[in-house]
């Protein structure tokens, strides 16, 4: 699966609410540690949302401005908190038994007692970073594209969007339906020789143990 980059969208085009339900519903079960799923998705929809958070952005203001959506994705420093939460519904829904679940609260107390808060930060950005790609992934199969972008002061979103603090600001993710000038400029580069975009081989990153 191909995750195209588009920086160019439909600014008239709305995602339906059902639609956007639809593809958080099939991210749900994107794997975490201890599954304690510690993402957070902050959703701009409203221009006037989009200029307050051009404020905090470098570059980025076409996809800004022209998407249907701008995603904030944050990560729960505090997601140890939501353990007793997550696992006594997983009781409840009789994914585990009572002992299971007092054996594996034990373990995520003792595993995340002493951790270091960099190797916690490292663990939850990558965490996210799976469920990032997923949902792109996933909005890909409902025709509508993408455009990741780091070129952000994320330290100010929390006080702009009146985020907790609790929620570190990752990514942003720019999503809509590409426009007819992606489409030009995808022909007129069929047509340019060698246009295949450079990656590099398997054999460059690839290595048999």
């Amino acid at each position: 699966m191909k995750i195209k980059t588009i920086r160019s969208f439909n600014p008239d085009h709305q995602i339906p609410i059902k639609i956007w339900q639809t593809i958080f519903q099939e991210i749900r079960y994107t794997p975490s540690s201890f599954d304690l799923q510690p993402w957070r998705f902050f959703i701009i929809t409203k221009s006037t949302d989009k200029e307050k958070l051009k404020k905090c952005m470098i570059g980025n203001i076409p996809q800004t401005t022209n998407s249907s959506a701008i995603i904030i994705l944050c990560g729960n420093i505090n997601k140890v908190q939501d353990a007793s939460y997550i696992y006594n519904n997983k009781l409840k829904h009789k994914n585990i038994s009572l002992i299971q679940k007092e054996i594996i609260l034990k373990k995520i107390q003792k595993h995340y007692h002493n951790m270091n808060p960099k190797t916690l930060k490292n663990e939850i950005f990558f965490e996210c970073g799976l469920i990032a790609c997923n949902l792109v992934i996933t909005l890909q199969h409902f025709n509508y594209n993408t455009c990741f972008m780091g070129g952000c002061y994320f330290d100010k979103l929390n006080e702009l969007f009146n985020i907790e603090k609790k929620y570190i600001p990752i990514i942003l993710i720019a999503v809509g339906q590409s426009n007819n000038k992606d489409k030009i400029e995808s022909t007129i580069n069929k047509n340019i020789e060698n246009s295949i975009p450079f990656k590099l081989t398997i054999n460059d990153f690839v290595n048999f143990l």
